[in-house]
Parts: C-alpha cells; structure tokens; sequence
C-alpha cells in the first residue's frame, strides 16, 4: 500500500475527516475494498459487505458497505437497498446473540449536511448495552425541538406527502388463500368453475358452514344457486328460514333465495 494510501486511511478510522474529501481524491472506502484482507468481516453478500471498524464507537460497531462504489443510499437500486438491508437485519441478529446486545441502532447519513464523512455509501450499525451510560438515548438526540417546524408543520406535510417517489413499485403479495392468489395460480377465477367442481360455490358454503360449526354457531344454510323457481327448493328456505327464527340467531329471507340474511 502506498504511502498515500496509508494516510488516507488512518485519517478514516482516527475519525479525523470532518468533510466530504476533494473532488478527485479516492475514496477511502474503494481502498479498503481493494483490500479485502484488511477488512474485519462480519458478513457479505454478492454485493455488499458489513465489516467491523477499527476504531468502534460502540462494541461491534458496524459499517455494511456496498463492495462497488456508490455515492449514496440514495443510489441503490431497490433490489440492492432490499439486499443491504437483508444484511442489516443479519448484523442485528449477530450482535444480539453473539455479544448480547441489548438493542440495536441503525443509521444513515446521507449527504455532508447529514454527516456522511465519506463519499462512499455505507450503513451503520450500533449495538448497545444496558450497562452502558448511553444505554436508552436514541440516535435521534442529537436533535431538539424544532419549535418553527411545530408552527408550520401543516405546510411541511403539504410539502413532503405532495412529492411522487420513483423509488421502486410498492406491492404487497396476495395471501396464499385469497381469491386474488389462486387466480394467479390457476389462471381462472373461482365464478368460473361448476358449483359441484373443487373450489366451486358449493365447496365455499362448506367451509363457511363448517367454520360456523367450529365456533358453536349455527351453520347458515345460504339456499340454492341457481334461480330456478324449484318448489322443493323453496320449501327448504322456508324451513332452514324457520329454524333459525326458532333458534333467534339467524333469519335468512326466502325472497332472495337466501343470499340476505339479518343478524339478531
């Protein structure tokens, strides 16, 4: 390593950068990436490493780095913010049992006014200890009431909820039992398959039934499907209709072929 180098880096780990470095210098982060043998590694994947510094702020205090050069957190594609944060998660669960943390704090600074040191972007990882004197002080301290905030805080809401992020797609995945899902799966839709057929009508008014019998509640009896008009049919709504008036619990309208019921 050159002598250049050197310095770089012990000026790094001492702390002792107070800003952003010059256009053109190298990123001490690069450097140290270069040299994979130097690095405390704790963790990585494909494309990020968590290593331990040198000189902690805190026991196990880590650094998950992405192992190409990237300004910011703001320049990870949302697989790899998804990818460092997996690695986050993994940290936390090895400073908590491995050093018995008591809890864990995560940070990211993200430009020079925020207190990015580097111009490489990294996360950081705090484990803290009960018996610590900074034990249950947030991160967030450092910050005091913002009284001019307070006062127009209508017109900073306005301001942030107005802005559209192009950040990747929110979605949340349909549960493995609803409609949604095993459309997805079978490629049909449940109004598309024959009443008698597995995962028709007459299989979901089984599980309803059934589930209302889990419960000691009378099992509804929800009438026909089909709008024959057939006598026998409406003889058994009226009697289903009947019985539940009996019971006072449920009273299924013969009308409407017992598709409205009220509750009692």
């Amino acid at each position: 390593m050159s002598i250049i180098t050197e310095s770089i880096t012990v000026k790094f780990f001492l702390v002792e950068i107070v800003s952003m470095p010059a256009a053109g210098e190298q990123c001490p982060f690069c450097q140290l990436i270069a040299n994979p043998e130097q690095l405390k590694v704790v963790e990585e994947t494909d494309n990020f490493y968590a290593w331990l510094d040198i000189n902690p702020r805190a026991r196990g205090y880590t650094m998950v780095v992405p192992k190409e050069h990237k300004d910011s957190v703001e320049d990870f594609s949302p697989s790899e913010y998804q990818e460092a944060m997996s690695l986050v998660r993994k940290v936390v669960d090895k400073a908590k049992k491995g050093l018995d943390a008591d809890g864990v704090s995560v940070t990211m600074n993200i430009d020079e006014a925020a207190g990015q040191m580097v111009p490489h972007a990294y996360i950081q990882i705090f484990p803290r200890f009960e018996d610590e004197e900074t034990s249950g002080t947030p991160t967030g301290a450092v910050f005091q009431p913002h009284e001019e905030a307070k006062e127009n805080l209508d017109k900073i809401h306005d301001k942030i909820s107005s802005v559209e992020s192009d950040f990747g797609v929110t979605t949340k995945e349909a549960h493995p039992e609803s409609k949604n899902f095993k459309e997805d799966e079978s490629g049909e839709s449940s109004d598309d398959i024959p009443d008698d057929e597995p995962g028709g009508k007459n299989e979901a008014i089984d599980k309803i039934g059934g589930n209302l019998a889990g419960t000691g509640t009378t099992p509804l009896s929800l009438g026909s499907q089909e709008a024959d008009g057939d006598s026998n049919e409406s003889e058994e709504q009226e009697s289903d209709s009947a019985q539940a008036e009996e019971k006072d619990e449920v009273r299924i309208d013969p009308d409407h072929e017992g598709k409205s019921f009220e509750w009692h």
